[in-house]
């Protein structure tokens, strides 16, 4: 796990969601054409608010795209909701015989969602969860 760092734009992208929101969040990762708040466990919901009107709304302030990402401790669990909508079913983290872990992910619909996010998602659960690899079952 590596340490977080805010730059200001994040920080300032923060305290807008947090305002509109209502959620608390535990990371913000900025890029050209999108934003990404991780919010605490168990605030998804509030943090995207009836129908989406949170997201919509920071979309128009922010004049990017948004996605929200509950945090997990579980590393299982925190692949799940990276990959939302698909749906996971038996993964599993394995260490080999050099030391490294590996998060093995069996999706069990949208497969193509998942390959198009591996990278973006092996980046941010290094963030939280000491993992080196995703291979896909």
């Amino acid at each position: 796990m590596v340490s977080i760092k805010l730059d200001t734009d994040s920080m300032r992208f923060v305290a807008l969601f947090e305002n509109i929101t209502g959620a608390i969040v535990k990371d913000c990762i900025v890029s050209v054409n999108k934003v990404v708040f991780i919010v605490k466990e168990g605030q998804a919901g509030l943090a995207i608010g009836k129908s989406g009107v949170n997201v919509i709304s920071l979309q128009n302030k922010l004049r990017k795209r948004i996605e929200i990402i509950e945090f997990s401790k579980d590393p299982l669990k925190f692949a799940a909701n990276l990959f939302h909508p698909a749906e996971l079913s038996k993964s599993y983290v394995s260490e080999n015989s050099s030391g490294k872990k590996i998060l093995y992910l069996n999706p069990k619909s949208d497969k193509g969602l998942v390959r198009s996010k591996l990278r973006y998602a092996l980046d941010i659960i290094q963030r939280y969860h000491n993992i080196d690899t995703i291979k896909l079952g």
